[in-house]
C-alpha cells in the first residue's frame, strides 16, 4: 500500500509466541511494511514505547482478562502509553478494551466466547470508513466487551455481541475494534480495508 518505510510497532500482549507471530505476519501483509515487535513485558516498556513515538502503534488481542486485578497491573505500563502518547494508536481486541478501561468504560463478561465473522454495523460517518458498506463483516475472537463508550470517544460500530465495536477518540488519533482485523480472508476483506483507513489517517495525524 505504501512504498515509504513507516515505523509501525506491534506492542504484543499474548503469551503465546504462536498467536504473536501470526498477528505480526497478518499485520505486516495488511499493512505491507515491516512492523516492529515489541512484547508488553519489555523492562522500561513505557520509555522504549515513547522514545521511538512511532507512526502507528498497534495494541495486540490476548488470552488475559481484563477484569482480573494482576492484568490491570501487568498492563499499567501499556496504559500509561495509552494515556500520554500523542503519536497514533489501534488497539485491537484486548487493545480496544484496555483503551476503553483507560479512559473510564466498563467492562462485561459474555458468558461465552465469540467466535467467526460477525456483522458490524457502522453508526455514522468516518475516513475510517473509506471503500466500506454500512455494514461490515469482521472476524470476532473474545469472551469480555465494553459495556460504556469511554470518555471522550466516539462509538462508530455495534454488534449482536458488542454496543462498541468500533470506537474513536473526538480530539486524538486513537482508535479501537473489539475484533480483529488482522484476520480478515479474501471473502472477507472489510477488516483489510479498515487497517488500511486507519494508517491513512495515522499519516494524516
Amino acid at each position: 500500500m505504501n512504498q515509504k518505510q513507516l515505523r509501525l510497532i506491534l506492542l504484543n500482549n499474548y503469551s503465546s509466541s504462536e498467536k504473536t507471530e501470526v498477528t505480526l505476519q497478518s499485520l505486516e501483509k495488511s499493512t505491507g511494511q515491516k512492523i516492529e515487535l515489541v512484547d508488553y513485558r519489555t523492562p522500561s516498556l513505557y520509555e522504549k514505547i515513547m522514545d521511538k513515538s512511532p507512526d502507528l502503534l498497534f495494541l495486540s488481542g490476548s488470552s488475559h482478562m481484563l477484569t482480573r486485578p494482576e492484568n490491570q497491573r501487568n498492563f499499567e505500563p501499556e496504559t500509561r502509553i495509552i494515556k500520554d502518547a500523542e503519536f497514533p494508536i489501534l488497539g485491537i481486541c484486548y487493545g480496544h478494551q484496555l483503551i476503553g478501561k483507560t479512559f473510564g468504560a466498563r467492562l462485561s463478561d459474555l458468558g461465552r466466547m465469540c467466535r467467526g465473522f460477525e456483522r458490524v454495523k457502522v453508526l455514522g460517518t468516518h475516513p475510517l470508513f473509506d471503500d466500506l458498506p454500512y455494514e461490515i463483516r469482521v472476524p470476532e475472537s473474545h469472551r469480555q466487551a465494553l459495556a460504556s463508550v469511554p470518555t471522550g470517544f466516539e462509538c462508530l460500530g455495534e454488534s449482536a455481541s458488542s454496543k462498541v465495536e468500533i470506537m474513536v477518540h473526538k480530539s486524538r488519533p486513537v482508535y479501537g475494534f473489539q475484533f480483529h482485523p488482522e484476520r480478515a480472508d479474501e471473502d472477507h476483506p472489510d477488516g483489510r480495508v479498515l487497517i488500511q483507513n486507519v494508517l491513512k489517517l495515522a499519516l494524516e495525524a
